[in-house]
């Protein structure tokens, strides 16, 4: 038996898979020939007037198509991921803002009828929905944060790949790999950018004309206590993941025989580490990420033995194998909470799953099985490049600390005490002879 939502926008058949079916009707109506597409009047009569998911599908199938042709005259398959930190933010832009911008390119008419004037609105800002705008500021912060970090590893530079695709495109064969660009890389990465803005979305429809007879509980036109905490949860978040990604950032420079301003460091006869001139750490050492481990060099909480084990294990590290990982999913789920705001009321007359098991929850479940898989094969990378990786996946957990605080009970208690004292020494002490003859 199929539930009827407890609010009609809620249903993924009222709106979003009655859009998505006359998609092509309604464009092939406003576009009825390859020139027309081309008319500004024609698209800007369309983009006012066409559901705001036809427009945020056309948006989604030109970057597809940007990235895939690149793809194919650079063979650079970072493409989606140059734009991954501004996607979201386009997409909820949209949605965000689509009325106001309509209202501007179609101005309603002043007048309905020869005696009645329209009850149009004032302005276009009349049509921004203050909550929607709330997430979309928050969407900002998150890119911020995000291409902040990218642009110091290096990630826009010109020709720039993760270094995840040479390794898989070695491990297919041509057709698989060029199968695998143009599905997966090229199309399913922008659809699930896309969907990242489903909540926008869902929140938009509920406020339409439609269901002008259903009202909100808490209507998006104004902002609570709870819009609030909900932005203070979020950007709590990213604070925890901006120190995720500085411990990062600290480390990987650490290892390399530089602090974190890039300034190259060498040992001092206290111990401590001391500044040199960048010269004095050049040679093959300094290639293959082994510069303090060679000098002996000590720098704020990382000893020679942190950097001879290859991989960051303190700080948020010591408590999730992927901290920044952990956060970034987080991001979704927390913006997504504006969905159940919306529709929850203050005494539900059925169940509160059914007013927050909503279709919108796609945007953070795709983003947890994307960033799962694609952190089991990194991890499999990491495995092979540093023998300690092992005892780490046994000691911290991959995403939640609570599976890290289940492990330190299972060591505690349960395993041997040479088998716990081997483990912590590689994951947080100093490496075994073993390892360190395997590296």
């Amino acid at each position: 038996m199929v539930l009827t939502p407890p609010h009609p926008a809620l249903d993924i058949n009222e709106v979003a898979i009655p859009a998505l079916a006359n998609f092509w009707s309604s464009f092939t109506a406003h576009f009825p020939s390859a020139l027309s597409f081309f008319s500004p009047a024609v698209q800007s009569k369309w983009y006012a007037t066409a559901d705001p998911l036809h427009s945020a599908v056309v948006i989604c199938a030109a970057f597809s198509t940007y990235c895939y042709v690149m793809q194919e005259i650079t063979g650079n398959a970072s493409q989606v991921d140059g734009l991954w930190t501004f996607l979201p933010v386009i997409y909820t832009f949209h949605f965000t803002f689509q009325r106001a911008i309509g209202h501007w390119l179609q101005p309603p008419s002043p007048v309905t009828s020869f005696f009645q004037k329209s009850a149009a609105p004032v302005s276009a800002f009349d049509l921004i929905e203050p909550r929607l705008l709330l997430i979309f500021g928050l969407q900002v912060l998150w890119s911020a944060r995000l291409t902040f970090n990218a642009v110091r590893r290096g990630m826009f530079k010109k020709g720039e790949e993760d270094y995840r695709w040479p390794l898989l495109r070695a491990s297919m064969s041509r057709v698989a790999w060029e199968i695998f660009t143009l599905t997966f890389i090229a199309i399913a990465q922008n659809i699930l950018l896309a969907l990242t803005a489903a909540p926008s979305y869902l929140i938009l429809t509920a406020t339409s004309g439609k269901f002008k007879n259903s009202p909100l509980p808490n209507p998006p036109s104004s902002l609570g206590v709870g819009d609030w905490a909900i932005a203070a949860l979020l950007v709590l978040n990213l604070v925890i993941q901006f120190f995720a990604d500085q411990q990062q950032w600290e480390y990987q420079n650490f290892k390399r025989g530089k602090d974190k301003y890039g300034k190259s460091l060498n040992a001092s006869k206290d111990g401590k580490s001391s500044l040199v001139k960048p010269s004095a750490s050049k040679g093959p050492l300094a290639q293959d990420g082994t510069v303090s481990a060679a000098k002996g060099i000590t720098s704020g909480p990382y000893t020679p033995q942190d950097a001879q084990r290859g991989f960051v294990t303190k700080g948020l590290w010591a408590f999730s194998r992927h901290p920044n990982f952990a956060c970034e999913q987080t991001t979704w789920w927390i913006l997504y909470l504006y969905v159940p705001l919306t529709f929850l009321p203050s005494s539900p007359a059925t169940s509160v799953l059914r007013y927050t098991a909503t279709y919108a929850l796609i945007s953070p479940l795709l983003m947890n099985i994307l960033f799962f898989a694609s952190t089991i094969y990194s991890e499999s990378v990491s495995a092979g490049k540093y023998p300690a990786y092992a005892d780490y996946q046994k000691r911290v957990g991959m995403f939640l600390p609570l599976d890290t605080a289940v492990r330190s009970i299972y060591f505690a208690f349960l395993a041997g005490g040479e088998t716990k004292k081997v483990v912590e020494e590689n994951v947080w002490g100093t490496p075994t002879k073993d390892v360190v003859k395997k590296q």
